[in-house]
């Protein structure tokens, strides 16, 4: 637990004892490889910290997918458009390995935070993060060809010795093949 309480304690400026409260307030998930977490069309009322193993968020069209995001140990998220607007989810979140997970419904965050000054500060900083990382990758994919895209994902995240390619290829806008020849190129 020690990421990802670290990453709790990083984001919400609590105490112990508010850190142990938030604590009270999860459930654990044991996922095995394939699970999901949420599936692609149905609603999300949780927000997921993730405890030791690894998630993908990924969405479906026209038979093929398309990653969006690798979470790893440590890491906390909701697909918030759905989670915000209790609508259908734009994405599905599988287990990319086994997986310990903590849960929270929606209307226990939403009562927690009105109590604890630290999970509000949790939450609102959560958010802050992923609208900051998703700035960065819709600037990258509007301003920098393949071989810049994946070069940032290797300087900024730890995907590539852990994930497949397929997922990683994905992820940056590319086919596999055109990841092989953007790695073998040397600078």
């Amino acid at each position: 637990m020690n990421k990802l309480k670290s990453e709790i304690k990083r984001l919400s400026n609590g105490t112990e004892s508010e850190i142990n409260e938030i604590y009270d307030n999860l459930t654990l998930t044991v996922l095995e490889k394939g699970d999901f977490l949420l599936k692609q069309g149905h609603i999300c009322n949780q927000y997921f910290f993730v405890e030791s193993g690894a998630v993908r968020l990924y969405y479906m069209k026209e038979d093929k997918e398309f990653t969006v995001w690798l979470g790893q140990e440590g890491q906390i998220f909701t697909e918030l458009d759905s989670y915000l607007n209790q609508s259908p989810a734009l994405v599905s979140i599988e287990s990319l390995e086994n997986s310990l997970v903590y849960r929270i419904t929606k209307e226990k965050s939403d009562k927690l935070a009105l109590k604890s000054i630290a999970y509000n500060t949790l939450l609102r900083r959560t958010v802050e993060e992923a609208f900051a990382s998703m700035s960065r990758n819709i600037i990258s994919f509007q301003s920098e060809d393949a071989k810049e895209r994946y070069r940032r994902v290797e300087k900024e995240k730890n995907w590539l010795e852990k994930y497949p390619l397929k997922y990683v290829s994905s992820f940056i806008g590319v086919t596999q093949s055109s990841l092989s020849r953007v790695r073998a190129k040397k600078d």
